[in-house]
């Protein structure tokens, strides 16, 4: 009997200290757990990368603005503008153009001049601009000439940036655990030389996913404005039209389309006389022969 109670005595001094280290154990495992949990849940949450406090409404605020501004700046935007402008004289236009591009710190991409009738001339030009100074030459642009018409297009590539970026950053930490990898194998060669092929696509994957990031940055680093100009000496600016200058339009309209259909007829009709006259030799012929035939058969 007491055996057996000093049994009980050493049983429990070696299973209340082995007990207590597991709680310990389990309580320092669910620890890391909720550790884990709390990093995957900050990585996922947009309000945690802006430093939001659920509690803290002024400091939400403070952080809402500071995120929205640092949106407006990382933004991506391309600017594609076209330009159509009348001018007076397009000599002057055509010298004072490249120094207007000059200083807002861009250049001319593509330019074309042709002349007209009158020895009007006319002419299209490319102009790459910093997104800064994007406004200011439109406006020194516009005081050129009358401006006719513009159209802006705004395109947002930001979200295509950013996934471009990550793509190439993924990449080359793959191509690290490659590189790592293969100085590691001393395997096979018909692994070693997989595991090189693999290296290789990955390397041709982050140069082409950095061409592309290059493509971006320059389109959304420069503006791109299509300027056409011509020259009208004598250019009056359109004006609110008015019943006579509508009846005026209408019957000068109704008059160039009665001559252009009367030119087209005249001009169709001289295409149809070298057909005409290489029909009727043979057209000729078929008749002088069906005569003699008709001839032969009467009695």
């Amino acid at each position: 009997m007491l055996r057996r109670y000093r049994f009980f005595q050493v049983a429990l001094v070696v299973l209340i200290p082995i007990a207590g280290c597991g709680q310990q154990s389990n309580q320092f495992s669910s620890k890391l757990n909720s550790l884990g949990e709390q990093a995957e849940y900050e990585e996922s949450s947009p309000a945690t990368a802006v430093g939001r406090a659920p509690n803290q409404n002024a400091t939400s605020d403070v952080a809402d603005g500071e995120s929205n501004e640092s949106a407006k700046l990382n933004r991506r935007i391309v600017y594609n503008t076209k330009l159509s402008l009348v001018v007076k004289e397009y000599s002057v236009f055509e010298s004072t153009l490249p120094g207007l591009v000059e200083r807002h710190g861009g250049f001319i991409s593509k330019s074309e001049t042709s002349r007209r009738f009158n020895d009007q001339q006319s002419g299209v030009w490319v102009a790459r601009i910093p997104v800064a100074s994007y406004a200011d030459f439109l406006q020194g642009v516009s005081g050129l000439g009358f401006a006719e018409s513009r159209t802006e297009d705004a395109q947002d590539i930001t979200a295509e940036f950013i996934d471009v970026e990550a793509r190439i950053r993924n990449n080359k930490k793959l191509e690290e655990r490659i590189i790592t990898m293969l100085k590691e194998r001393t395997g096979k060669l018909s692994d070693v030389l997989d595991i090189e092929r693999e290296l290789s696509r990955v390397r041709e994957e982050i140069e082409r996913m950095e061409g592309r990031l290059r493509v971006l940055a320059d389109r959304s680093a420069m503006a791109t404005i299509t300027i056409r100009c011509r020259e009208e000496k004598e250019y009056v600016p359109p004006k609110s039209p008015t019943l006579g200058s509508r009846a005026q339009r209408s019957w000068a309209g109704s008059i160039s389309t009665l001559r252009a259909t009367g030119e087209n007829l005249v001009v169709a009709g001289i295409a149809i006389v070298p057909w005409l006259i290489v029909l009727a030799v043979p057209l000729f012929i078929v008749v002088v022969v069906a005569r003699r035939v008709l001839r032969k058969r009467t009695p």
